[in-house]
């Protein structure tokens, strides 16, 4: 009977991309001088379950390739030399490689990879001992399709204290020309049934149980505990529980008046909590760990160190911390960006951190932790830290509002506007003032904020907070005239009824409000949604606030009545609808109303900077 492997060829691809995520993490401990038997055997495995799966589909250039990889990393298992920097390089530039051109196998393209057959003799001259610089022999490959997916040590160290020569290794013995899962491609389904069962000394099956790490530190997705489901399946789901719950509500209020009917009621009741516990349980199929994200950026510390000379030490905390599988996949673009400026500006070059008293290697610290309803991601590192005098300087030249009573905290929110940079000259890292903007904005757009703190020679931390899911939210309900708007509850902090003497009005300027010796500044919602209020106060009536805080700023936002906390399933406006400045999405609500999330973070960054530009 012949065998239909177009079905298996998606779950080649995602165990391809996992196992070159092996390769990777290996790598980074190979650049750390942990030369061990198991390092070197978990990148032999990684590139021999490679080989296996790729010529079993036919992928000729990928188990050569792979082929090559696997032989030398036999002979360096077997003592026959040693890794070091350059084996790293090596290995990471292959990676690129590899990612490229199984980009190119899923778009169908079958021709000829000149990438791949340049890897192959850096490969072959490498293991031969006639190889020069790894990644001046391989062409640069396309952009890396790979999605992180594999947790990774908790701690990199970059530097060794002690540098180890590779050894030029004597050619291993050829293992002949067979590669894949059949030793010869079959001439009948009979002859395929017999190679399949025969027995063989050396597996190069793609479903060797042997080509797996053996560990649980490297245990791979699809085992027998787990099964693969298309991420379509599953938002189809949470949208299903999400319209349950809007109907659920509906009921609950439709019948919220008939209270005599105690058997309705339990039975309500009785719905109500399912469905909250199935929406529960829905959600946390969607909530994957940190590790999925952290673990891509000890590759990206490597090799913007490498770059820029510096040497840098990248250690990890909270992996175990989960978030919304559509948030983690949003957040490695930003935290890129956070990551690269902190080698690039804040982590001093080693002769400047020595000089300065410093150890010689820079820490950069990745930190997440749970606080409330919210994910709290923090980027730390011991550098140079924030010049306010210089930041100062080149917003005055960019013409940006700027003032020398500005706090250090307005003073830090400068680096986020768009077109602002420090540095001196453009280059591949920086310069073009697109990075924290964007960082930012898509931090935002996410529903999260972003701050900084920075003291000077002491470094920097980027702090990003962002809600656990994006499909389902805590929120207060507020009402502004005859309309109701949802305030997210994480960024509530309380609730105040200020007397007519705690509100101060300051000319050209938003008024304040006294908050325990705190002025904070007002934002009249009624103003920001530009609908009258339901009933215009006079000066001496009670207002009602709520102090908001978003991006390290506070305020209070004025409103007409507080109607109650309630869980709200998100329906975005960009994929219904189109974007609105200060609205953040949609919900239904239980009497079948629609009420608009606000954006806290936009509007108040919208009232600082209006009061900024008043007061300059």
């Amino acid at each position: 009977m012949a065998i239909d492997l177009n079905r298996f060829i998606a779950t080649f691809f995602d165990e391809a991309h996992e196992h070159l995520e092996t390769i990777e993490e290996r790598a980074m401990a190979l650049g750390s001088g942990k030369s061990d038997k198991e390092v070197l055997d978990a990148i032999f495995r990684a590139a021999h379950s490679i080989k296996g799966g790729s010529g079993t589909f036919g992928f000729t250039q990928l188990t050569e390739a792979t082929h090559e990889m696997e032989t030398l990393f036999d002979a360096l298992r077997k003592g026959k030399g040693k890794a070091d920097q350059s084996t790293v390089r090596l290995l990471l530039d292959a990676c690129d490689v590899f990612k490229s051109h199984l980009a190119r196998l899923k778009e169908g393209q079958k021709g000829n990879d000149p990438g791949m057959d340049a890897l192959r003799a850096q490969l072959i001259g490498y293991r031969a001992g006639n190889a020069t610089a790894p990644a001046a022999a391989i062409p640069a490959p396309a952009k890396d399709a790979a999605k992180a997916a594999k947790p990774k040590a908790t701690e990199e160290n970059f530097f060794s204290a002690e540098a180890t020569i590779m050894q030029p290794a004597p050619a291993a013995k050829s293992e002949g020309t067979a590669f894949g899962f059949f030793e010869d491609l079959p001439a009948s389904p009979a002859a395929a049934e017999t190679t399949i069962a025969k027995p063989a000394t050396e597996k190069y099956g793609f479903f060797d149980p042997t080509a797996a790490a053996p560990s649980d530190q490297n245990r791979r997705k699809g085992d027998s505990s787990s099964i693969r489901v298309s991420v379509e399946k599953i938002d189809r789901i949470v949208n299903l529980v999400g319209e349950l719950v809007i109907a659920q509500a509906m009921m609950q209020q439709a019948v919220g008046a008939n209270e005599q009917d105690e058997h309705l009621s339990h039975s309500l009741s009785t719905l109500d909590r399912n469905t909250r516990d199935l929406q529960q349980a829905v959600m946390s199929i969607r909530m994957m760990p940190m590790e999925f994200v952290f673990s891509r950026f000890p590759r990206v510390v490597y090799d913007v160190s490498t770059r820029l000379n510096k040497k840098v030490h990248l250690r990890t905390q909270g992996q175990e911390t989960e978030l919304d599988k559509e948030l983690i996949e949003l957040l490695i673009d930003p935290l890129t960006h956070v990551v690269r400026n902190a080698i690039d500006h804040g982590i001093e070059p080693p002769a400047e951190r020595l000089a300065a008293g410093k150890p010689e290697v820079g820490t950069l610290m990745m930190r997440a932790t749970h606080r409330g309803g919210s994910v709290i991601i923090e980027v730390s590192d011991d550098g140079r830290g924030l010049d306010r005098e210089r930041i100062l300087a080149k917003a005055r030249e960019l013409g940006m509002p700027s003032s020398d009573d500005m706090t250090d905290q307005q003073v830090w929110g400068v680096i986020f506007e768009a077109g602002f940079s420090t540095a001196k000259e453009v280059t591949n890292l920086s310069g073009r003032g697109v990075g924290m903007d964007g960082v930012r904005r898509n931090i935002t757009s996410l529903g999260g904020g972003v701050s900084v703190s920075s003291g000077k020679g002491e470094g920097t931390t980027i702090t990003i907070q962002l809600p656990l899911t994006l499909a389902v939210l805590e929120g207060m309900i507020v009402g502004v005239g005859d309309e109701q708007y949802i305030v997210p509850l994480e960024f509530v902090a309380e609730a105040i009824m200020p007397g007519a003497n705690e509100i101060k009005t300051i000319v050209n300027q938003a008024s304040l409000v006294a908050v325990r010796g705190e002025h904070l500044p007002i934002i009249n919602l009624s103003e920001v949604v530009q609908l009258p209020p339901h009933k215009p106060k006079a000066p001496h009536e009670t207002q009602l606030c709520l102090v908001v805080e978003v991006d390290n700023r506070r305020a209070a936002l004025l409103v007409d009545q507080l109607i109650g906390q309630q869980q709200l399933v998100v329906k975005s406006l960009d994929a219904n609808l189109h974007s609105v400045p200060g609205v953040a999405g949609a919900t239904i609500l239980g009497d079948g109303r629609v009420a608009l999330i606000l954006d806290v973070s936009a509007i108040t960054r919208t009232t600082s900077s209006r009061n900024l530009r008043s007061a300059a």
